[in-house]
C-alpha cells in the first residue's frame, strides 16, 4: 500500500532549529524528556543547531533547513511513500538530519538505520527524542560499509551523495552487497545531460564542477543505468528534477536489485578473481 504524504494543517511555518541548554546538561538531564509541545520553546530549543533538512516538529513549525534544497528532496519522499515498507529494513547513505529516514520510518519501515562521515547533533540529540522515533544513526563511511555492518536491506536510499564521491562504481558494489535479491534501491543525484546516447560519465575537477569542488561524479542518464545494469541493478523508474537543465540536471531513479541478472564470469573478471578465457 502507498504511503500517503502527511497533512499540513494551515498553520504558519515557523524556522527553528535546538540544542540541549547548558543548565539541562550539567544536570544530565536526559533528551528523552521530549516531546516539547509548545512551539517557542521547540524554537528555543532548535536556535543552537543547524540542520540541512526541513524536518516537521509539531504542526507548522519545521527545522530551519535549507529552502533551497526542499525541491530536490521531495520527489525522493514521493519514491519512498511509493516504496512498500510495512516490515522492511532500510539503509539511508547520507542521512544527514534524517529526513528521508524518519519518513521511511512513517511509511512503516521496521528498522531504519542512517548512515554519514558526519552526525547530525541535532538529529540525535533532539529529532529522535522528540519524534519518538526508533531510527538509528551510525558514523560510517559508505565505502566502509559490508554486510557485516548491519547486515543487508530491503531498501537502500543514497540521495545527494552520488556526485561527492571519487569512486562511483565501486559505491555501487559496496551497496549491492549490502542490498536483498529483489531489494529496492532509490538514488537521488546529479546526471550529466548531453549526449544521452552514449554511456558517460562527466568528471569535472575543481572550479569546473557546476556544484563546488568536492562534487566531481556525474553520470549521464545511459551511463548510470548502464553501469547499475553490471551490477545487478534495474532502473525501474527516473524523474528529472527540471526536465531540461543543461549540461546537467537533478534526477531521482527506483531500482530494483536481480542478482539473476548479475554476469558473474565478467564480475569475477573486473574483481581481479580470474581471468577471461
Amino acid at each position: 500500500m502507498k504511503c500517503q504524504k502527511p497533512q499540513k494543517p494551515p498553520a504558519p511555518r515557523l524556522p527553528c532549529g535546538v540544542k540541549q541548554d547548558a543548565q539541562a546538561r550539567a544536570a544530565g538531564t536526559p533528551d528523552r524528556e521530549c516531546p516539547l509541545t509548545d512551539a517557542s520553546l521547540i524554537e528555543q530549543r532548535l536556535q543552537s543547531y543547524s540542520f540541512y533538512h526541513s524536518i516537521e516538529v509539531l504542526p507548522g513549525v519545521f527545522t530551519a533547513g535549507i529552502e533551497r534544497l526542499r525541491p530536490i528532496q521531495e520527489p525522493v519522499l514521493e519514491a519512498i511513500r511509493a516504496t512498500p515498507l510495512a516490515g522492511k529494513r532500510v539503509l539511508d547513505i547520507g542521512c544527514r538530519d534524517g529526513l528521508f529516514s524518519f519518513e521511511a520510518e512513517r511509511c512503516g519501515a521496521s528498522e531504519v538505520i542512517g548512515i554519514d562521515r558526519k552526525l547530525s547533533l541535532g538529529a540525535i540529540e533532539f529529532l529522535i527524542p522528540h519524534l519518538k522515533s526508533q531510527v538509528k544513526m551510525s558514523l560510517v563511511n559508505v565505502m566502509d560499509l559490508t554486510p557485516a555492518t548491519f547486515g543487508k536491506f530491503d531498501v537502500v536510499i543514497f540521495a545527494g551523495v552520488l556526485y561527492h564521491l571519487r569512486y562511483p562504481f565501486q559505491v555501487f558494489k559496496v551497496i549491492r552487497d549490502v542490498m536483498i535479491d529483489g531489494g529496492t534501491l532509490i538514488i537521488e543525484t546529479g546526471l550529466y545531460r548531453l549526449h544521452e546516447d552514449e554511456a558517460l560519465l562527466w568528471c569535472p575537477v575543481g572550479e569546473e564542477s557546476p556544484y563546488e569542488p568536492s562534487s566531481v561524479t556525474f553520470f549521464n542518464l545511459k551511463g548510470i543505468t548502464d553501469t547499475l545494469r553490471t551490477f545487478g541493478i534495474t532502473v525501474q523508474s527516473h524523474r528529472f528534477l527540471s526536465g531540461h537543465q543543461i549540461p546537467h540536471d537533478r534526477c531521482t531513479l527506483v531500482c530494483a536489485l536481480h542478482e539473476s541478472g548479475i554476469d558473474q564470469r565478467r564480475t569475477r573478471y573486473w574483481n581481479s578473481i580470474e581471468p577471461l578465457p
